[in-house]
């Protein structure tokens, strides 16, 4: 209920949020298992209210190259206004603030779309499949077939 904030512009309420939530995305997404904790500071305007603090959720990420599962803290800082204008993109309802959707859309735009374990990852073997972040697949990094071996005694 943010009925008083409405009714006197510039006066502000602080509000913790802590909630489970399951934002599911294909390669990152938000840990279920850590709680969402959200500090905010809620300031009337005049026809809304203004929502600002910092978000620390858990995200889980897939490495797009080397196939590697990590998890991860992640903080955002959020700013967004609720206005009861048809037109703005988060709305009051009535005297009620769903604060659901601009968190989980600050939540979700802070997360990589293609996330890297590491920056210099090397990924997986074409041929083996092996991880070659712990080592080289002997044997076949360059087959005596290939049109490119010839190339390799001249920079010997």
């Amino acid at each position: 209920m943010v009925s008083d904030l409405l009714r006197e512009p510039g006066h502000r309420r602080a509000v913790d949020l802590e909630a489970s939530v399951d934002w599911a995305l294909e390669l990152s997404r938000v840990d279920p298992s850590v709680p969402l904790r959200a500090r905010l500071a809620l300031e009337g305007t005049s026809g809304g209210v203004v929502a600002r603090g910092r978000v620390e959720v858990g995200a889980r990420h897939t490495c797009r190259r080397c196939l590697r599962e990590w998890g991860e803290p992640v903080e955002v800082e959020v700013l967004e206004v609720l206005s009861a204008d048809a037109e703005a993109e988060y709305r009051l309802h009535g005297d009620e603030a769903d604060l659901e959707p601009p968190l989980r859309d600050a939540v979700l735009l802070a997360l990589p779309l293609r996330p890297l374990c590491r920056p210099d990852c090397r990924g997986l073997c074409a041929v083996c499949g092996a991880d070659l972040n712990t080592g080289s697949c002997p044997g076949h990094d360059e087959a005596p077939e290939s049109p490119f071996a010839p190339l390799r005694d001249l920079l010997t």
